[in-house]
């Protein structure tokens, strides 16, 4: 059986410069963990900067992670999710970035 991680960063403020609720990272941990029965939280803020439509915008991110089997059903959860966390974060896009790995 081979395993995806999943990782997806989120801001911790919306592109107009209000910070993002606490809840909306709850709701989305939660989500997450009730549909794999698991789910990684890194505080740390990730510092990016990126254009879009000749604006830079500069921004710290939270990031989290989580580990399932590589399956078509799990890729296209994370598709149909990816538009969910752009309306709730909303944001030009959301980054999740996806890679094989190897339990021992």
């Amino acid at each position: 059986m081979s395993f995806r991680r999943y990782e997806i960063l989120l801001p911790k403020r919306y592109n107009d410069g209000a910070a993002v609720e606490l809840e909306k990272f709850l709701v989305t941990n939660n989500e997450l963990a009730l549909q794999f029965g698991a789910v990684s939280f890194s505080p740390e803020a990730l510092h990016g900067i990126w254009t879009h439509g000749g604006r830079r915008y500069e921004e710290d991110n939270v990031r989290l992670f989580v580990d399932v089997e590589d399956t078509p059903e799990n890729a296209a959860f994370f598709q149909q999710f990816k538009m969910i966390l752009k309306e709730r974060f909303r944001q030009i896009d959301i980054w999740i970035i996806s890679h094989e790995i190897r339990i021992t």
